[in-house]
């Protein structure tokens, strides 16, 4: 039900606003008074074209906006597959017009224009001389026989809708049932197929992830190589490096302590840097000692991951869910 008409800059109107009752709403006036402009702003509203004359002059944006009450269950649910969720039982329409360009929104929401006539057509039918009417269309007719017929046909339908979705169930199942013996082989085909597929591959839990990492640090290999020697060129290297001018820093500190007792305690802080930095450059010598590349355990790991990561892609996002599917 239309509750309120709002109408802002249009024609001779300023600004007006129409309240609407339950039942028969009469709009009288003399010739001129604007009638067909409230009636017609109704239009505006829902979607309907406009020339930039419609405008009240000397103003660059004209308004309409119109208030529903919507009660009907039916109404709801069309409303609701169209994403709009009536608020306190209202659904309110707005248009703001501008030249060349209007703005619809529905509950605040910018929709299109085209959302905006499919929300208006659940809601309100405009009858007149050379008007649409919604009675012409078949597609409105059972929906117009129900709202009719409302607590008197409900059970029916009711009983109609269980039984036609239990129909669709029964179809569907004896559907299932008729494929022939050909198909049915073809599919368990397929399906051991899959399943060996699967089994063949011999997926452990967690293996993927530890292939991962291993393969990250496979393929860096290099660059990490590149980076410990350098540091170790920095602090154990030949020549300069951090260790030989931290070890003549030491011996000058000891040299001037020989005339300053005070130095002892930088002497003692100065030596325990130096025995950290050895240990340091010991550890970061033992890792690249340690440390191994080989291609053949590079290319293995990576044959690896593509076989499980095809697996995946084809029956699981992870290894556990491959598995707990089989």
């Amino acid at each position: 039900m239309l509750q309120n008409l709002h109408v802002k800059n249009l024609a001779l109107i300023e600004e007006a606003e129409v309240d609407f009752e339950k039942g028969l709403n009469i709009l009288t006036g003399e010739t001129g008074a604007g009638k067909s402009i409230i009636l017609g702003s109704v239009g505006l509203a829902l979607g309907g074209r406009f020339s930039a004359d419609i405008l009240r002059k000397g103003t660059s944006y004209g308004l309409v906006e119109l208030v529903f009450q919507v009660e009907g269950a039916m109404q709801q649910e069309a409303l609701r597959q169209l994403g709009i969720e009536p608020e306190g039982g209202q659904v309110i329409f707005s248009r703001k017009l501008m030249e060349g360009r209007s703005v619809s929104r529905i509950n605040g929401e910018t929709v299109p224009n085209a959302r905006l006539k499919e929300a208006a057509a659940i809601l309100i039918d405009i009858h007149g001389q050379h008007e649409h009417q919604s009675l012409l269309y078949k597609k409105n007719h059972l929906q117009i026989l129900d709202a009719f017929a409302k607590e008197e046909l409900r059970k029916i339908k009711e009983t109609y809708t269980d039984c036609y979705r239990i129909y669709k169930e029964k179809k569907e199942e004896w559907t299932r049932a008729g494929l022939n013996e050909t198909e049915r082989r073809k599919e368990a085909d397929y399906l051991s197929y899959e399943i060996r597929e699967i089994e063949e591959a011999s997926l452990r839990p967690g293996e993927d992830e530890e292939l991962e990492e291993r393969y990250n640090r496979m393929h860096h290999g290099r660059k990490i190589l590149e980076n410990l020697q350098e540091a170790y060129s920095c602090t154990a290297g030949q020549g300069e490096n951090a260790g030989e001018l931290l070890g003549r820093a030491l011996r000058c500190i000891q040299e001037a302590g020989r005339y300053d007792s005070h130095l002892s305690v930088l002497y003692e802080q100065f030596q325990e840097l130096d025995n950290l930095l050895n240990d340091a450059g010991r550890e970061l010598a033992e890792y690249m000692t340690a440390f191994e590349f080989s291609e053949e355990d590079y290319y293995e790991t990576e044959n690896r991951l593509n076989e499980i990561n095809h697996i995946k892609s084809r029956y699981g996002d992870t290894v556990e869910k491959v598995l707990q599917d089989l």
